[in-house]
């Protein structure tokens, strides 16, 4: 993970929508992020929140890793965050512009994609 002085705009505004989306999902997952944000610190508390929804957006196996962690270099014998999978999805989130804690990468790679495309269909601009 970035040390937090290295956190973009973009990362900032995806892990407080993580956080927000846990925090949603009970009392008891609010406390426990308020719990922790107020032992270890905010970013902390917004990564755990980012990692569990990339898991779930992703319906990650227990080997496998989120974007969040992954390397950048994929290793000839694989290892945890260092699977071709693993680090052609990071890579291609980081190509566009999407943050490294996107709660749901497969949406935003998505759309991103679309806003690429000028939200063109079949050769014409989209009504």
């Amino acid at each position: 993970m970035k040390p937090e002085t290295e956190l973009t705009g973009s990362d900032i505004e995806a892990l407080q929508r993580a956080l927000a989306v846990v925090r949603a999902e009970s009392v008891e997952d609010a406390a426990r992020l308020d719990s922790l944000a107020e032992r270890k610190g905010w970013f902390e508390a917004a990564s755990t929140a980012a990692y569990r929804c990339q898991v779930r957006s992703l319906r990650l196996k227990p080997w496998h890793c989120p974007p969040m962690d992954c390397g950048d270099t994929v290793f000839k014998n694989g290892g945890y965050g260092n699977t071709e999978k693993e680090v052609r999805l990071k890579l291609r989130m980081k190509a566009l512009g999407i943050s490294i804690y996107e709660p749901d990468p497969v949406e935003a790679i998505e759309k991103a994609e679309h806003d690429h495309r000028g939200g063109r269909r079949n050769g014409r601009a989209a009504a």
